[in-house]
């Protein structure tokens, strides 16, 4: 469903979007960024989704940035650009469910960026990333300085940038940048899975953990452990909550979260 260099489809309660632009690796232009917002935007109004699948078609995840669109421009039309991605990537990484990037070959630059505000990246055995900017005479535009050294550290983080170079699947797992490395048929299937794992729990529970999670990230520790208990406290006014705890009192293991 949806346009062609934008596939969104739905597996029960999990959505993917695949990017499809395979003429030129997903490559991001102005125009692709958009669809790939409001494929997003599908997800955000499907209370019945409870986890997204990102992932790409033919040999790219999303090879980089459109370099031709870009080439042409100056300060102010390319912070338009910078604009667009950064944002997007703000909503996938504040999206009240779970993001899982299903990474399938080349994750370069803006690629890397897009698949690092999701929460948990799969990668392909033929997956190849990196943040390759400074080859270009330029740096990261949609938060990569920014989230690879909260990620894999800014010792590590700074080298990659630097050197721009690129890393296989196995050192990402290596450095933390991804969370798993599978053979390339065996992708969306694992991906599915840890999916169907996540969709198992009650899911008012699952987006307060992410938003705790992404807290800790802005703030202290003793301020995020005060958020962390607020927002705890609240899940006791759900019926989540008793009925999760009470399954678990009378061993039941038989039972289904109703989200409320």
């Amino acid at each position: 469903m949806f346009m062609s260099d934008v596939l969104y489809e739905k597996r029960g309660h999990t959505a993917i979007i695949t990017f499809n632009k395979t003429a030129d690796l997903n490559a991001l232009s102005e125009d692709f960024l958009q669809k790939i917002g409001e494929a997003v935007d599908l997800v955000e109004q499907d209370e019945e989704v409870y986890t997204l699948i990102l992932t790409g078609a033919g040999k790219a995840f999303i090879a980089g940035a459109d370099i031709k669109e870009m080439y042409e421009k100056d300060a102010d039309s390319i912070m338009v650009w910078s604009s667009l991605g950064s944002g997007l990537n703000l909503r996938l990484e504040n999206l009240k469910i779970p993001v899982i990037a299903a990474i399938n070959g080349y994750a370069l630059g803006g690629g890397l960026e897009l698949a690092m505000a999701c929460d948990i990246r799969i990668a392909s055995e033929k997956a190849k990333m990196g943040l390759p900017e400074v080859s270009l005479g330029v740096i990261c535009g949609a938060g990569g300085t920014q989230r690879l050294p909260r990620i894999v550290g800014e010792a590590v983080a700074k080298e990659m940038i630097f050197t721009g170079k690129k890393v296989n699947a196995e050192e990402a797992l290596s450095i933390g940048l991804v969370n798993r490395v599978v053979p390339p048929e065996k992708l969306m299937d694992t991906a599915l899975e840890l999916a169907a794992a996540i969709e198992r729990n009650g899911q008012i529970a699952v987006g307060t953990a992410k938003a705790a999670i992404n807290f800790s990230g802005t703030s202290d520790l003793e301020e995020g452990c005060l958020f962390e208990r607020e927002i705890f406290s609240k899940l006791f006014e759900t019926e989540d909550q008793k009925i999760g705890m009470g399954s678990f009192l009378r061993k039941e293991k038989d039972f289904k979260f109703k989200n409320r």
